[in-house]
């Protein structure tokens, strides 16, 4: 099967026709919520770095990188922007590619689409192409290509190449093409998380794939197979040879219908376990003090990742179970507001953490990648409790994006201003150009003022 052309051919024959008012609406809100992750990231120390460094580049671009109010080059703005966007762990991601794809579609398609001029319409139609190309191609590489491979900078570099292609006009050639040099630059690894790395694989994956495409209309030659080729990436970065998800068709959907928004600003492998745990909570009312100890049964993956106790950073906290399973408890959320300074020294948290063990069911581990199954077992002093979810909420009410937005915009700008750029950005329409959205942005959202 010539995977590489059946994926670019389906990129390149998406028509603004072919996709409804609800994922066109939905658009609106996953740019809502990349927006969102980055802004209150922009008080983050390696933020100010990303963004020194940026600045610091002095070269002149029509982008925007999100702080700034100067404009920069495609590359440079969807770096930075890619990079802040996962920061806070609170960007959108899919179950089956194992991935966040807004933090490199949304990061790569605002970039060129501002470059090229284009219309919201249009814009609305590279990130459609960059979701389907992140989940199909992650969906067909995953379990075994994340033992080692960080899924949203590997696939996400071939994803960004989409975005940028589809709003660049390549034909199918041309992206095959465009495929084959992300391919041949395509990153990241596991090993990075709990680390600022982690965020670089991103800003690479989204500036990688829009150098791929700017490189493939320039007339650059690449391998045209890059995924099925028996020396090309699907052979190197899974060993595995059962690609048919990138050519299967789902209901006829189109992937990013299968993205979910978080709900919690920790890593998505707690997320089955943390809304188990919220009903548990809802519907029977306790306090940590009532816990005498309580057990997650998680998928292998899950149990590799987030097992162990962590407390000693804000992003290690976040890929701890043990710590957010008490941090729930105790604050009622997991929010951002579990992993300030106060919440990772909180003698309550910290206590009831002991409390906590993760085990490896198999059960859970048969059904992964395609649920996320966990459970939670708590005894308390008077009852025990039990609740299992197979996959995670992600698709909340847009009350609760809105909201999820504000929250996290008005940690750095004002209300109003967050108000004024939300109307904006929900109320804009296919014809309207990308560019008025990014003086806005330029105008009203500048690190340190």
């Amino acid at each position: 099967m010539e995977y590489t052309y059946e994926i670019c051919k389906r990129i390149n024959n998406i028509k603004r026709e072919d996709i409804s008012p609800e994922v066109i609406n939905d658009v609106r809100y996953r740019t809502l919520d990349w927006l969102g992750c980055v802004i209150g990231a922009l008080g983050k120390e390696c933020a100010k770095a990303v963004l020194d460094l940026t600045a610091e580049a002095g070269a002149e671009g029509p982008c925007t990188a999100i702080g700034l109010a100067c404009r920069a080059p495609a590359l440079y703005a969807a770096f930075s922007n890619g990079v802040i966007s996962h920061m806070l762990e609170y960007d959108d991601t899919n179950k089956i590619a194992i991935a966040h794809p807004g933090a490199v579609v949304v990061s790569a398609a605002l970039a060129v689409a501002e470059a090229e001029g284009l219309s919201f319409g249009e814009y609305a139609l590279g990130v459609v192409a960059g979701y389907e190309t992140m989940i199909r191609l992650g969906g067909a590489l995953n379990p075994a290509h994340y033992d080692y491979w960080h899924t949203t900078g590997t696939c996400g570099a071939f994803a960004a190449a989409a975005a940028a292609g589809k709003l660049m006009g390549l034909d199918t050639t041309q992206l095959q093409t465009a495929m084959g040099l992300a391919g041949t630059m395509a990153s990241g690894l596991i090993c990075t998380f709990g680390t600022d790395a982690k965020l670089v694989n991103v800003g690479n994956a989204a500036s990688r794939g829009i150098l791929a495409a700017q490189l493939a209309r320039r007339g650059f030659t690449a391998p045209l197979d890059i995924i099925e080729n028996p020396k090309g990436y699907a052979a190197a970065a899974n060993g595995e040879r059962d690609l048919s998800f990138i050519t299967a068709s789902p209901n006829g959907q189109l992937m990013i219908e299968d993205a979910y928004y978080k709900i919690y600003a920790s890593c998505g492998h707690t997320h089955s376990a943390l809304d188990a745990l919220m009903d548990l909570m809802e519907k029977n009312p306790f306090t940590y003090e009532d816990v005498e100890s309580i057990q997650i049964g998680a998928y292998s993956k899950a149990v590799e990742l987030t097992g162990a106790f962590n407390n000693s950073s804000e992003s290690k906290a976040k890929f701890s179970m043990p710590y957010c399973i008490a941090a729930g408890i105790v604050l009622g959320q997991v929010g951002l507001d579990a992993f300030t300074a106060d919440a990772l020294n909180d003698p309550r948290i910290l206590e009831l953490a002991k409390k906590v063990t993760v085990v490896d069911d198999d059960a859970c581990s048969a059904a992964y990648p395609a649920k996320r199954t966990q459970t939670v077992s708590i005894r308390l002093k008077d009852k025990a409790l039990f609740a299992r979810v197979d996959l995670p909420d992600g698709h909340p009410p847009v009350q609760f994006l809105e909201k999820k937005y504000l929250s996290l915009s008005t940690m750095v700008i004002s209300e109003q201003r967050a108000r004024s750029i939300m109307d904006r950005i929900l109320d804009i329409n296919d014809g309207q150009a990308i560019t008025g959205l990014g003086e806005i942005l330029r105008r009203e959202i500048v690190y340190g003022k």
